[in-house]
């Protein structure tokens, strides 16, 4: 069993006896293990499973992964489809985590922040490829994240006529 699976059952045991002494509410009760396990998951796949290089590596011309396409490199194609994917649960759940008004511009600059984190991480320990276009892509996954949740939140209402 991974460490951090331990880890985010934990952290779900605590949400739950918080959730019930009401602490916290229910959606947070949920939304606090499944992001600190999807979290872990995120660092363990972009850091601590990657063999380090000898050197940093960068790429700090933005929208370089576009060219190489045009150029006929399509696997990036799915580098940037994935760094999509990757953060999608990342806004989705911040969602259901934050409550106040303006909690889409929270989850939407927590995004960016833990994309900015990843890329200088790798940058500085040689754990990958720094670079503008993963940044990219992730917020962007967020923000299609912090949109399914909106979408799902007005279907809800519909729904339940609230």
């Amino acid at each position: 069993m991974s460490i951090w699976l331990v880890v985010a059952v934990v952290i779900g045991i605590i949400a739950f006896v918080f959730y019930r002494k009401e602490i916290i509410k229910l959606r947070s009760s949920i939304a606090v293990p499944l992001l600190a396990f999807y979290l872990s998951f995120v660092a363990t796949i972009t850091v601590i499973a990657r063999i380090p290089s000898h050197k940093a590596q960068y790429q700090l011309a933005v929208f370089w992964t576009y060219r190489a396409i045009a150029n006929g490199e399509t696997h990036y194609c799915a580098e940037i489809f994935w760094n999509i994917i990757l953060f999608i649960p990342i806004g989705f759940l911040l969602m259901l985590l934050l409550t106040h008004k303006h909690s889409w511009i929270t989850a939407l600059i927590t995004g960016l922040l833990m994309s900015v984190s990843i890329e200088v991480i790798q940058l500085v320990f040689h754990r990958g490829l720094f670079e503008f276009d993963d940044i990219v892509h992730n917020t962007l996954g967020t923000v299609i994240g912090i949109g399914a949740f909106a979408f799902v939140n007005f279907l809800g209402k519909k729904l339940t006529g609230k």
